[in-house]
């Protein structure tokens, strides 16, 4: 697994290291895995250092292996960013949208949409196992937001698998900077980033448009495909300045800035009608009223 430089400077992961044992081996000078194994008989003695050279062992053969869930199990949940470098390109930016509030079997996902490689994916109905195989097969990981709480948990409890994938979740991360409130918050205080034609839909209407849509609604299902795409989307921009942000704090790490691709040009858009009858603005005929709360 090649260009994981970054992965190679942290210590992070490592058996008895934390964020303060991590600053001061940087400080010390040590700034990759082979310096800490040459140094480490002079800092650590015991249980410690076997510790130590053990998960310097296991990071090295994970690394051979191409194997990053490793780290992701091994990282703290806003630490996971560390991963990031030399698999930009093959991150699967994933969101879905469900039938209800709650989880399987109470309710099931209507809409699984996937920003990989420059290109907005997404499934219902059948299809939706087969985007989730295709993802775990060619991604290098998993970019959500709070899907480590959410889409993650729900999609394995529904298809019944596992996610064994490395993913970044926006939502901790972001947090830890600074930013609070949910993923369209956060996009509105960052205006110089693309912005959404359905900025206030959201995921209670996401429920409803699912409805409208099996009840035969026409642009229902465009406009929930371009809810859910436009959730995927923001997901890379917001990924890339929040590692920008990281780079800059850590001047020693001499890590190189991302950038973020052009957004795709969507396929589907969000129907007037539609999006009229979320706010009350029109009202289906009286021979044929729709009820909107259920």
């Amino acid at each position: 697994m090649h260009g994981r430089s970054l992965l190679r400077q942290s210590f992070l992961h490592l058996t008895g290291i934390g964020p303060k044992s991590e600053a001061q081996l940087w400080a010390r000078g040590l700034s990759d895995w082979a310096g800490l194994r040459a140094e480490a008989p002079g800092i650590y003695k015991g249980k410690r250092l076997d510790g130590v050279l053990a998960a310097l062992d296991a990071s090295e053969a994970a690394l051979d292996r191409g194997d990053l869930y490793h780290f992701h199990q091994a990282l703290p949940a806003n630490e996971r960013w560390r991963m990031i470098p030399g698999g930009e390109d093959d991150i699967a930016y994933l969101d879905i949208e469900a039938s209800g509030g709650s989880f399987p079997p109470l309710c099931h996902s209507t809409v699984i949409g996937v920003y990989f490689r420059g290109e907005m994916l997404q499934a219902t109905g059948e299809g939706k196992r087969a985007l989730v195989d295709r993802v775990l097969a060619e991604a290098s990981m998993l970019c959500t937001f709070n899907g480590g709480g959410y889409d993650v948990p729900f999609l394995s409890q529904e298809l019944a698998m596992r996610f064994p994938i490395a993913h970044v979740d926006l939502c901790p991360w972001l947090r830890r900077q600074g930013f609070k409130g949910g993923l369209k918050a956060i996009q509105k205080l960052n205006p110089h980033l693309h912005q959404r034609s359905s900025m206030d839909i959201d995921g209670f209407d996401a429920v409803r448009l699912w409805r409208l849509h099996e009840r035969g609604v026409d642009g229902a299902l465009d406009t929930l495909l371009t809810y859910n795409a436009e959730d995927c989307v923001i997901l890379e921009p917001l990924l890339v300045e929040a590692f920008n942000r990281e780079a800059d704090a850590r001047p020693h790490l001499a890590l190189a800035r991302l950038h973020a691709g052009l957004p795709p040009r969507l396929s589907t858009a969000v129907s007037p009608q539609v999006y009229g009858m979320l706010r009350g603005a029109s009202a289906p005929s009286p021979e044929r009223r729709w009820d909107l709360s259920e």
